[in-house]
Formats: structure tokens, C-alpha cells, sequence
């Protein structure tokens, strides 16, 4: 099984250098995980099941690209250490 990858909806503030040109952001996936069942009917539940996905975000360094990946997913799962994208 293939696991998920989906875009974070958030997005750094744009940052320039002292020179007056724009600095470039790096491209992270930041590993995500949740507990959800196969089928969520309520009276169809069986065990629940742990769901991993990775998040693909662009931010200027590892700990911004963990940070935005918790705003939006931190309340549904745990959140893993960001890795950046070669």
C-alpha cells in the first residue's frame, strides 16, 4: 500500500535577503500519523487501524516545515520530524 501524500494548505511568509531579492524556500514531507477505522459507520465499527501519510510543504528551514505541518494536522495525529525533499 502506497502511503499518501497530501499539500499543506499553509505557507511561510515570503522573507527577503539584505541584497533586496527574494530567499528560496526548500520543499520538506513531513511524515503524519492518526488511529481511523475501515469503515466509519457506528454500527459497522471493528478496531481501529493506525493511517500513515506525509505532508509536502514549503518553508525555509526543518523546524518551520514541522511547525505549519502541526498548525494544520497537529489536533488529528502526531506529527514527525520533517525531511527535506532531494
Amino acid at each position: 500500500m502506497a502511503i499518501k501524500t497530501f499539500t499543506c494548505r499553509f505557507q511561510p511568509i515570503l522573507r527577503m535577503s539584505t541584497w533586496g531579492t527574494w530567499l528560496a524556500m526548500t520543499e520538506y514531507l513531513v511524515p503524519v500519523s492518526w488511529w481511523a477505522y475501515d469503515d466509519d459507520r457506528l454500527d459497522a465499527r471493528g478496531p481501529a487501524k493506525r493511517v500513515e501519510a506525509q505532508v509536502s510543504v514549503k518553508a525555509y528551514d526543518l523546524k518551520e516545515a514541522r511547525k505549519l505541518v502541526v498548525k494544520e494536522w497537529g489536533q488529528h495525529g502526531s506529527v514527525g520530524t520533517a525531511k527535506e525533499v532531494s
